[in-house]
């Protein structure tokens, strides 16, 4: 039996979209890592409980009294839904996307999905936001990833390359994502996270969730 806690606000993915200005997001780095935190350290939970995500994306993190909650974990439906596909595969382990979903997910497959959201903490648009589903799959098939984001910290951006590498050996453990993310988070000295982008194309609205729940956590 699941204990769920309802989510107060929307998704992280309108979350960022609001720090957008005139082409510009704008986000503290405080704020950032915060959120970082809150995300590694639910994912954390779900792990300890045996539990594999298997649908990390930023339209399954809610936010609630100014913290980051995962939701919606379970399988993932949204490859299998067209309308969809274009808005997950981008954070789906590469193992399991390029295997036509003949691949066993696991835990490594959620670092995966974490370390795509990490970058996309930085740069306030989903990746590969400009592209085609067909054209996402062709750039993820040749081991393109996202650019790193100008002013982003080095050591951050180091921690979500591990964590999206398509070699799983080579992605860390959660609780080493935890003790990086808390480090980072108290010894870099940097106020803003900036990035220049584009207008973003409406999306579709039918892959929101409509009754935002999140795994209840016992302390």
């Amino acid at each position: 039996m699941l204990v769920l806690q309802y989510a107060n606000s929307d998704t992280l993915r309108k979350y960022l979209r609001v720090k957008q200005n005139n082409g510009l997001y704008k986000i503290l780095w405080v704020e950032l890592t915060q959120i970082a935190k809150d995300i590694a350290s639910g994912l954390e939970y779900l792990h300890m409980k045996n539990i594999i995500h298997r649908d990390l994306h930023s339209k399954n993190i809610l936010t609630h009294d100014d913290k980051a909650l995962i939701a919606d974990f379970g399988l993932p439906k949204e490859l299998n839904d067209p309308t969809c596909l274009r808005d997950v595969m981008a954070y789906t382990d590469p193992h399991y996307l390029l295997s036509g979903g003949s691949f066993k997910q696991n835990e490594k497959s959620d670092i995966y999905g974490l370390g795509v959201l990490l970058w996309e903490l930085t740069s306030g648009i989903p990746p590969y936001y400009n592209l085609s589903s067909f054209a996402i799959k062709i750039e993820i098939s040749k081991n393109n990833r996202e650019k790193i984001i100008d002013n982003t910290p080095t050591d951050y951006s180091n921690l979500y390359e591990k964590c999206w590498s398509s070699d799983q050996n080579q992605r860390p453990k959660i609780d080493e994502i935890l003790t990086e993310l808390e480090r980072l988070s108290t010894e870099i000295s940097l106020e803003f996270i900036m990035n220049r982008i584009e207008s973003m194309q409406s999306e579709i609205n039918s892959c929101t969730l409509s009754t935002p729940v999140v795994p209840f956590q016992i302390e």
